[in-house]
């Protein structure tokens, strides 16, 4: 039986032993208490997600009159593992977060708090107390991680306690706006493509065929096609979900041919397997059929082509030329036209400024919502190049523009995927002990600060980003440990973020 902590009083089952697994909040503590209190249950046994406080712990103890707590356990389970490099809070809704520094002080706690708490969950789950670092100029990640630091190494030092491990391990902070580009990005490698166009929920995706909506799971750790592709692009897709194919037919062509006992036998051990293989087959067939279907329907690849040119490019009177040229394409969606009109904002915020200015026009001129066409001006506010750390755009030192020049002679099969996250820039920087301690310092107390030497590299690199992330993101994570085995990455996030949650997100955050 599952149940929501609750008291009533005219419900009493003492004949049961009750399971309680519950976050450690004030309410979550208070409700348990009142359970307690109201001898509801034969006997508890209880687990906490996360870090449970002391004085929870003696609250609880006072509450149990009639001597029913068996058993009291914190799980640190307060994150959700999505694939074996990248974790998630789960957060559902990430606008606070975008205007952290314009709320209320008095409601900051209740929005940092889960978040501190599932980080700290994370660590304990993985038995490290690392160096940790926080974006200079964002208050929302410096808070994040000095929250972390006080937990870490004064408040619950002695869980934290942990055997030195060879190397050093850092916890980098991060938030999203210094990078409110990759979000705002067509997708053309599978997870991500299904992420964007379809959405992922907890590794879930919802199909509709024949009027009939189908939940399927698409998981690295039970798929082993969508472990082998999950990071393939677009155009490799179709070749492997053709293989993936044949090979299924050739291995139902085989079980047909039954002609002895031994051959049904052999069919028998093998039906399971078979079943299996049936089951992701038509799964990736109708998920590809899907993409194909909306990538065809809204000009998706022409639209990606004039991002990949406003995020990579240089020619800001072409880039202009080509995103008018969407706009008045009824074939593209009005989501798409802002999509692009933001990027432009982004990219070319000062010298562009007549143009954002046509631009938010020709949105206009599509019944694009006035709120939305005000975003245009609005991402610069909180999210423009005054405001972020990083190297957005590679305009600002010889280095990044020569390594952007580079990047840009890749050929013409990757004109859709030029763009690289600022997030491997900047954890390239870290990983080389190169980062700029004046950009992403060390916070926290003094054992923080000396948890490891600072010229040394780390071999253990754990990144959050406040505000989410997206799964372009991980699979950078993904390549960055396979070519670099000598430091090893983790991300985590918020959430997990596709264009349609973070422009709604951004759109909460700039009212």
């Amino acid at each position: 039986m599952v149940e929501k902590l609750h008291v009533d009083d005219t419900k009493k089952m003492q004949h049961l032993k009750a399971v309680c697994f519950v976050r450690p909040t004030e309410e979550s503590v208070r409700l348990l208490c009142d359970l307690l209190r109201a001898g509801t249950y034969g006997e508890f046994f209880v687990f906490f997600s996360s870090v449970l406080a002391e004085t929870h712990l003696q609250a609880l103890a006072e509450s149990d009159e009639n001597e029913a707590v068996r058993q009291v356990q914190e799980m640190y389970a307060s994150f959700l593992a999505v694939d074996p490099t990248v974790f998630t809070l789960d957060v559902p809704r990430n606008d606070h977060l975008l205007r952290y520094a314009s709320l209320a002080p008095s409601a900051r706690s209740s929005v940092i708090d889960p978040i501190v708490e599932g980080i700290a969950s994370f660590l304990l789950s993985v038995k490290r107390r690392p160096a940790i670092r926080a974006q200079s100029n964002s208050e929302v990640a410096r808070r994040v991680a000095s929250d972390v630091a006080r937990l870490a190494y004064e408040r619950e030092q002695g869980l934290f306690d942990f055997r030195r491990t060879e190397g050093a391990s850092q916890l980098v902070i991060l938030d999203r706006l210094d990078d409110p580009v990759t979000p705002l990005l067509s997708q053309w490698t599978y997870q991500a493509m299904i992420h964007e166009l379809i959405g992922i929920k907890n590794n879930r995706v919802r199909v509709h065929e024949k009027g009939q909506a189908q939940d399927i799971v698409v998981s690295s750790s039970g798929d082993a096609f969508f472990r082998d592709n999950m990071y393939s692009n677009y155009g490799d897709l179709g070749t492997s979900v053709k293989r993936l194919v044949d090979d299924f037919q050739a291995v139902s062509k085989m079980n047909k041919q039954i002609d002895s006992i031994e051959d049904m036998q052999r069919f028998v051990e093998s039906f399971p397997e078979f079943r299996q293989q049936s089951g992701n087959v038509s799964k990736h067939v109708s998920l590809m059929s899907e993409l194909s279907r909306l990538i065809g329907e809204n000009a998706l690849m022409a639209v990606s082509q004039v991002e990949q040119e406003i995020a990579c490019g240089a020619d800001r009177a072409y880039a202009y030329a080509s995103t008018l040229e969407k706009l008045g394409d009824p074939a593209v969606t009005s989501t798409a036209c802002l999509r692009l009109v933001l990027l432009f904002a982004l990219r070319y915020e000062k010298e562009g400024e007549r143009q954002i200015t046509e631009l938010q026009s020709a949105l206009a001129k599509r019944n694009v919502e006035p709120a939305f066409v005000r975003l245009v001006r609005d991402v610069t506010r909180v999210a423009g190049e005054a405001r972020r750390v990083g190297d957005l755009f590679g305009n600002r030192t010889f280095f990044s523009r020569a390594q952007k020049a580079v990047s840009g002679l890749k050929g013409a099969d990757n004109v859709y995927t030029q763009h690289q996250p600022l997030l491997v820039q900047t954890l390239e920087n870290i990983s080389k002990g190169k980062v700029k301690e004046s950009d992403y310092p060390l916070v926290g107390p003094a054992a923080n600060a000396n948890a490891a030497p600072r010229d040394q590299r780390p071999v253990e690199i754990f990144v959050f980003i406040v505000g989410g992330i997206t799964y372009e993101e991980a699979r950078f994570v993904a390549q960055m440990n396979e070519t670099n085995p000598g430091t090893q990455i983790a991300l985590g996030g918020t959430g997990i973020l596709n264009s349609a949650g973070f422009l709604t997100d951004l759109m909460k955050a700039t009212q």
